[in-house]
């Protein structure tokens, strides 16, 4: 018994010393990490963006990003992660900005694409369409043969996310999108259009004592079975809830976003 005893003792001992140097281990190879990490993150800043002298990462209403100033604390660039939803699932990318608000760097993370079809937005020559492009351009560029779905993902995907990313790190760059009050508005039926997958959409909305009474949709070609389910979900959302940012319809993103920003169009005239 007391044999059994020492044994477990000397075996605890072990255990110890053997989890405090696990412990030690990973604090030390942890900081090596994040060193590394920072020392390629401000190489790939100054590679992007010759200029930068210092760089911060900031967070900012749940997003994050790495900002680099110049020698006077002006913003020179900014990296940051977005992410949009494709046929295969969700597409994550950075985007490298610059001190004019301009893309100069498209990088794909992760994305579960089709193979030879969407994939191809990985490829230079799709990445590098965007290069240059700032808010207010047109993001329709070259679309990728027989993955409109991949295609329109990445180009509403990137823009929206652009955007975003000015308007919480940009100092300026970007200015919110013109809210609407639903409770000023005049009684009355207003009539606005959005962009599907395929086609344009119009939606009439009805306003009465400040608030939205009814949303029809008037017209659309998208996909029957994806714009059926975002037809009868999004307008009745929109209603309930009193407000256009609404969830999307499951399986039918841009249907759902076209019809989102035809209200929005609606009320904004």
């Amino acid at each position: 018994m007391k044999e059994i005893l020492r044994l477990g003792f000397i075996l605890m001992l072990i255990c110890a010393v053997a989890a405090g140097a696990l412990a030690y281990t990973n604090q030390v190879t942890s900081a090596i990490i994040e060193k590394r990490i920072q020392e390629e993150k401000i190489a790939l800043m100054q590679e992007l963006f010759p200029d930068v002298k210092e760089t911060e990462d900031k967070t900012v209403d749940g997003r994050t990003a790495t900002v680099g100033y110049d020698e006077g604390g002006n913003v020179v660039g900014i990296l940051a992660e977005g992410k949009t939803t494709g046929y295969g699932g969700d597409i994550r990318f950075n985007l490298g900005i610059d001190g004019e608000g301009k893309i100069v760097k498209l990088t794909i993370v992760s994305h579960s694409e089709t193979a030879g079809l969407g994939s191809v937005i990985a490829e230079d020559s799709y990445r590098a369409q965007y290069e240059g492009l700032t808010i207010g351009d047109s993001f329709n560029v070259d679309r990728i043969s027989g993955a409109t779905i991949s295609s329109r993902a990445m180009e509403s995907g990137v823009e929206s996310e652009l955007q975003e990313i000015l308007l919480r790190f940009g100092e300026g760059f970007a200015a919110p999108a013109p809210a609407v009050n639903i409770e000023e508005l005049a009684n009355g039926t207003y009539t606005g259009s959005g962009e599907g997958l395929y086609s344009t959409i119009t939606v009439e909305v009805t306003v009465a004592e400040g608030k939205i009474t009814d949303v029809q949709v008037v017209s659309g070609s998208d996909t029957e079975e994806y714009f059926a389910q975002a037809k009868n979900t999004i307008p009745q959302r929109i209603v309930d809830e009193q407000k256009i940012d609404v969830d999307v319809a499951s399986g039918a993103t841009f249907s759902s976003k076209g019809i989102k920003d035809a209200v929005l169009n609606a009320l904004q005239q």
